[in-house]
């Protein structure tokens, strides 16, 4: 009996990891490097960088909004894993529908619309992904579980990234034979992207537990104000949630414009940008991977403010480089301290939740981390169309992983599980 048990705990866990293989690879294709370049340049070539970033700023904005009331739903109706079958699919379904989007300026509204969507569902899913930490392992070994997810999530980033360029992108002639058709590529992948989600997400529909009903007194807004009350009361909690506003919108800036950038600035052909994907995806990948263990022995503290200052000077490198190769050098060195950041802040969270508030504390993590995340987006278009030059807009993202260094709670006020 206890031999099952530990059976049915170890699939879960996998199940758990794969989930973040079978997840990452749609922002990595959609937001970041291949569906944002292509409407940015071909289906809105004019002020495109602008209106992605007005609409990755809206789908924040509202995801910070719905997230702790989604939370606390799922927590007093006990329904975290349904939430989460249910977000993974919708993300799929709006990711595959972008195949219908031509590389005509007369799809910019119906990309906006689309892609605003996936992006809302993709970390609604999250969120409630985020929910099942607590229930898969000790507090002990938060760090590795959750090191190990990220490792693999960009590892599997990687592998469709290569599957991508493989199949859509170098071939003369690619599997479907639509390579003459300018946006072929583009929407093939997107398609890809959709059905890769379904496939490694459906481990975790099965194996994932259901955590119990955990309701609190009073009506759902009751429940919510609760939540709160609770995580106000937490040593440090207010100062780590601002910290995490302003790092995270900054690691959002970045995602979200990081192939663009490299496209305008650098001139990035698609196929470049893409191989660029992959190799930075490496480094992320081994970074949080290595990183597990240490946040454990030396906790996510310590991690996360080593993280934040090597981002924000390999940031400024990057935003300086004079060419080609220094950007290189400096993107692939700068993906070694990505994955360990999130992890880090998630690990931190983790280990500060009381059971009764697992998901709703992971919304209001979720809030933190959005609800000022169309800030750096917005900067970064407004800037791009003042100056004319996207190395202005990049510099948002520096500015914003200062303050979130510095906005941390002082480590000497933390315990040990800090």
């Amino acid at each position: 009996m206890a031999e099952t048990g530990r059976a049915s705990l170890r699939a879960a866990r996998l199940s758990w990891v794969l989930y973040d293989w079978a997840s990452s690879p749609v922002p990595t294709l959609h937001a970041t490097f291949v569906f944002s370049v292509y409407f940015t340049t071909v289906i809105a070539p004019e002020n495109g960088s602008l209106y992605w970033a007005q609409m990755t700023a809206l789908s924040a904005f509202v995801l910070a909004l719905a997230a702790p009331i989604m939370g606390r739903f799922a927590d007093s109706k006990g329904i975290l894993k349904q939430s989460l079958i249910a977000t993974t699919l919708a993300t799929a379904l709006a990711t595959a529908a972008l195949w219908f989007i031509q590389p005509s300026p007369a799809f910019i509204l119906p990309a906006l619309l689309l892609s605003g969507l996936a992006i809302f569902l993709s970390e609604a899913a999250f969120l409630f992904y985020n929910g099942l930490l607590p229930s898969l392992a000790g507090k002990q070994d938060y760090g590795r579980l959750s090191g190990f997810g990220w490792g693999t999530g960009y590892f599997g980033a990687i592998a469709t990234l290569v599957l991508v360029l493989v199949l859509f992108i170098l071939p003369d002639q690619p599997v479907t034979g639509t390579k003459n058709q300018l946006g072929g590529p583009v929407q093939l992948t997107m398609l890809f992207a959709a059905g890769w989600l379904v496939v490694f997400s459906l481990p975790l529909f099965i194996f994932a537990p259901s955590p119990s009903a955990r309701p609190l007194s009073g009506n759902l807004w009751a429940q919510l104000l609760s939540s709160l009350k609770h995580a106000a009361a937490i040593p440090g909690m207010k100062r780590f949630l601002l910290a995490r506003m302003a790092f995270t919108d900054g690691l959002v800036t970045l995602f979200a414009f990081g192939g663009i950038y490299a496209a305008k600035v650098f001139a990035f052909s698609q196929t470049e940008i893409l191989i660029f994907a992959i190799a930075l995806n490496i480094t992320a990948g081994l970074g949080a991977v290595l990183a597990g263990p240490l946040t454990d022995r030396l906790g996510p503290s310590l991690v996360l403010r080593a993280s934040l200052l090597c981002l924000t000077g390999l940031g400024l490198l990057a935003v300086l480089a004079p060419d080609r190769q220094i950007f290189w050098a400096a993107g692939l060195a700068l993906g070694i301290f990505i994955g360990p950041c999130q992890s880090a802040a998630r690990v931190w969270m983790a280990r500060r939740v009381p059971p009764e508030h697992t998901t709703s504390l992971f919304g209001l993590f979720a809030f933190s981390g959005k609800v000022t995340s169309f800030v750096g987006p917005l900067c970064y278009g407004w800037l791009v169309l003042a100056t004319g030059n996207e190395r202005s807009g990049m510099a948002v993202v520096i500015v914003l992983l200062i303050l979130g260094y510095f906005l941390l709670p002082p480590r000497q006020s933390q315990n040990k599980a800090a």
